[in-house]
């Protein structure tokens, strides 16, 4: 059979995927009825009519049978396979499909016969696909198309390498026996075609087509190769004419993705940033030490002068630097580095000497200079704190010392970075489920495994973060506000938790939602980034004012703009409400505990009763009724996991422990060693409990009762565990498992734990969805993508802190670094 371009529309379906339009609940009238309107609308006359047992009982044309059907078919499909055409065989399939299920069903022709079949077939699709596809696709499109097939038919090299890198035909057998009927084929192969293939006419490009499979819910997804002259667009204008399958394709090809104005503002943004660690790093490298030795000039200038009015410790109290180690290094005239004037500038130090001269020549001329002095000091103190700010060597330098301080909690830095490893575990996994060659091994082998629970239950991690986030706040505030008696500057309590965040996280949230589409180029990776940008577009703002695990209510994880920011949400709702907690805790902490163990009742109240009548599972179980579909209209709403009320017990576990290591500060704790193991081992076992107590062999139900007491409880059994092992390392009883914890070599990480939350799902995202085909989940590949993917976002997230994060602390240090001090009279 010849190729021509109105097999070219069916060709691109029909050589990846077959058409079980008749497994799809669409019966035989919903099929007539749609190809008469799609007659109508394009004055196609003779279109193959179906009729059933009665209507053909009206006549008395000759009935051809079920049999008699399905031995013309046999002998249609074997002469369509020794043409090789892999389209008539799909579509003869299609219509064999239509017949076969009805035992009454016929087909009415009193001339029928094999020939006079396909000739009929074959003119039926030109007329149904060909026409509706030379009305809207380019022409050289077209052309190119046509020469491709028609070169194929001729087993020319370059279209069989087309051909041969297209995706695997998918299959019912793979579905039954893999639980996929997806396939990418070989990108490269087919981008490739034109060098390989010098003499080939035009350049190949890769794309997918992407379609549901019945009424699953699943897509399937099979790769392509075309002409690099065809749009997705055109693909779609070719084949949507295909009778009910045709409209439902989405084709997707790789191609350089357009830059608009939402990708170059975050790239100027991020350029910006780069541009000022930059100066930063010049003023660091050239200038800063000729500033602080002119300042140290210009303080003990004033110090001498106004030494008659008994003013001490004048330049800590003026200066605006931002770390007391800085302060002292320039507190007198000679540093190491600064011995003699001449080592530094010469100008610089001429002019403080002859500032010095000046000075102490008349007392008049003393009060007018030293205002002057003054002034000075204060300008160079503001530009040097604000350039080294955003100097890369000092916050690299930061970011990079493995050094403890005392009553730094060190422990704790240990406990955050593990607590980071074990999200991005549970993610790798978690976000490669849409790509993976084979379902049916992990979920029948790897997740009903018991070791699996550490990856399914790594959810808990989270509540330590929020356990982590209340006990640091609390301990802090209330050293602070024992030391200034109580006298909160809640502004700045505000504020500053305000700036610090969420600079950071517009800028990870608009390098989700704009630049990573353009990194790197992948067969899935444009549909996916463009359904995120929509979803930004829609709803960044809920982002940055918090409110995103809360609007639209209740919400659905997966269809928000940045899924997993759920966290900073609720951690800054209950940021927000702390200072009344915190106010009854240094005041009144009696009556501060009361409100906090009131919470958490509530907290457990609400959570039960969501947890009952919307029947939420725990683990792989089922959900026990289908409220949450009735209720909101969709299964995965979400009505427990991302709620502030629902997730506070553990960040009031941290409260209350941050107030008892408040409390305690610089006492010893006496503890038997009885009791010391005794509450190791039960903190063991309450950790292990929440882990693994509901696994159940496949079968085996999990019932309700137990799951709502699992939801109530786990994360605030799991939150007081982990709380126990900080108090045991913090005062004397962590052993061995202090010393890990406190290792130095957690504190780097620890500091960009912030940014690896941000930016890790961003980039494990990318390498998923630039990928030039499936996974093969196997323990080790699972294990290797992991340490991959938690390198990766530590990288970036030490760029981000660099870039990003310790610029945006400078420029605060700078505006409120003097706020409260001394000023100089």
């Amino acid at each position: 059979m010849k190729f021509t371009m109105e097999w070219t529309c069916v060709m691109l379906v029909v050589l990846t995927l077959m058409h079980p339009i008749a497994c799809t609940g669409v019966n035989d009238d919903d099929f007539a009825a749609k190809m008469e309107m799609v007659q109508r609308m394009r004055n196609i006359n003779g279109m193959p009519v179906l009729y059933n047992a009665k209507s053909a009982q009206k006549s008395d044309t000759p009935i051809w049978g079920v049999d008699e059907v399905d031995g013309i078919f046999d002998t249609l499909l074997e002469r369509a396979a020794a043409i090789k055409s892999t389209a008539l065989v799909d579509l003869l399939k299609h219509f064999r499909n239509l017949w076969k299920p009805s035992q009454e069903d016929v087909f009415r022709d009193s001339e029928f016969n094999p020939e006079e079949t396909m000739r009929y077939l074959e003119q039926e699709t030109k007329m149904l696909v060909g026409i509706w596809a030379l009305q809207n696709v380019s022409r050289t499109c077209l052309d190119h198309m046509e020469r491709y097939l028609s070169d194929y038919s001729n087993s020319v090299t370059y279209a069989r390498q087309m051909v041969h890198s297209y995706g695997d035909y998918p299959s019912l057998e793979n579905l039954e026996f893999l639980y996929t009927t997806s396939s990418l084929g070989n990108m490269e192969e087919c981008q490739l075609t034109k060098e390989w293939n010098p003499d080939a006419p035009f350049e190949a490009s890769y794309c997918i087509v992407i379609y549901p499979l019945f009424d699953t819910g699943v897509y399937v997804v099979t790769g392509l190769c075309v002409p690099a002259s065809c749009s997705a667009t055109d693909l779609y204008q070719m084949t949507e004419g295909i009778p009910l399958a045709g409209p439902e394709l989405i084709y997707n090809c790789v191609a350089p993705y357009p830059w608009n104005a939402g990708a170059i503002a975050t790239l100027c943004i991020c350029c910006g940033f780069l541009l000022i660690v930059i100066i930063g790093t010049l003023y660091h490298v050239t200038a800063h030490k000729n500033i602080q030795y002119t300042m140290s000039l210009t303080m003990e200038v004033i110090k001498e002068a106004i030494k008659k009015r008994h003013v001490e410790n004048v330049y800590e109290s003026a200066l605006t630097t931002d770390d007391a180690e800085e302060v002292k290094g320039v507190d007198m005239v000679k540093s190491k580095d600064q011995s003699e004037p001449e080592l530094q500038n010469g100008k610089g130090a001429t002019n403080g000497h002859a500032m010095h001269v000046e000075m102490v020549e008349s007392n008049e001329h003393f009060i007018v200079d030293t205002d002057a002095a003054r002034k000075r000091l204060n300008k160079l103190g503001f530009i040097d704190t604000l350039l080294m700010g955003f100097s890369s060597i000092r916050n690299g330098s930061k970011i990079l010392n493995t050094e403890q301080t005392a009553g730094s909690l060190a422990c704790l830095n240990g406990i955050r970075v593990l607590s980071m490893f074990w999200i991005i575990l549970g993610h790798t996994f978690s976000f490669q489920l849409g790509f993976m060659d084979d379902y049916r091994y992990p979920i029948d082998v790897i997740f009903p495994s018991f070791s699996f629970c550490v990856i399914v239950n790594s959810t808990v991690s989270v509540d330590v973060f929020f356990m982590l986030s209340g006990l640091l706040l609390t301990y802090l505030t209330l050293k602070h506000m024992k030391k200034v008696n109580g006298k909160m500057n809640w502004f700045i309590f505000y504020f500053h938790r305000l700036w610090r965040i969420t600079p950071t996280y517009m800028i990870a949230l608009a390098i989700w939602a704009s630049l990573a589409i353009h990194m790197g180029e992948g067969p899935l990776k444009t549909s996916f980034f463009e359904d995120v940008a929509d979803l930004c577009r829609e709803r960044w703002w809920t982002h940055l004012l918090y409110i995103n695990n809360l609007y639209p209510f209740p919400g659905d994880l997966n269809a928000s703009c940045m899924g997993w920011a759920w966290y900073l949400a609720n951690d800054m709702q209950f940021f927000i409400i702390s200072p009344f907690i915190l106010y009854l805790l240094y005041k009144k902490p009696k009556i501060g505990m009361i409100v906090i163990a009131t919470l958490c009742l509530g907290s457990f109240g609400i959570t039960a009763y969501l947890a009952t009548y919307y029947g939420s599972p725990v683990w792989n179980h089922p959900a026990y009724n289908n409220n949450t579909q009735v209720v909101y209209g969709n299964p995965n709403a979400d009505v427990i996991y991302g709620k502030p009320y629902c997730r506070i017990p553990a960040y009031l576990v941290g409260m209350v422990a941050g107030y008892i290591f408040y409390k305690q500060h610089g006492k010893p704790v006496k503890m038997s060693k009885f009791l010391n193991g005794f509450l190791w081992v039960l903190a063991t076992g309450v950790a292990l409990g929440v882990l693994f107590g509901p696994y159940r062999q496949p079968g085996n139900e999990f019932p309700q009762y137990a799951s709502v007491l699992y939801l109530v409880f786990s994360r605030f059994s799991f939150a007081v565990a982990v709380a126990w092992v900080a108090f045991a390392c913090v005062f004397g009883y962590g052993g061995p498992v202090n010393a890990f914890l406190s290792w130095g070599f957690w504190a780097p990480l620890s500091r960009i734990t912030f940014g690896a939350y941000l930016l890790h799902p961003t980039l494990i995202y990318v390498i998923y969805l630039t990928a030039k085909s499936f996974y093969h989940v196997t323990y080790m590949q699972y294990a290797l993508t992991f340490i991959s993917n938690t390198v990766v976002s530590y990288f970036a997230a030490f760029l981000l802190s660099l870039f990003v994060e310790g610029p945006v602390m400078s420029i605060e240090k700078a505006l409120l670094g003097g706020v409260g001090k001394k000023k100089i009279k």
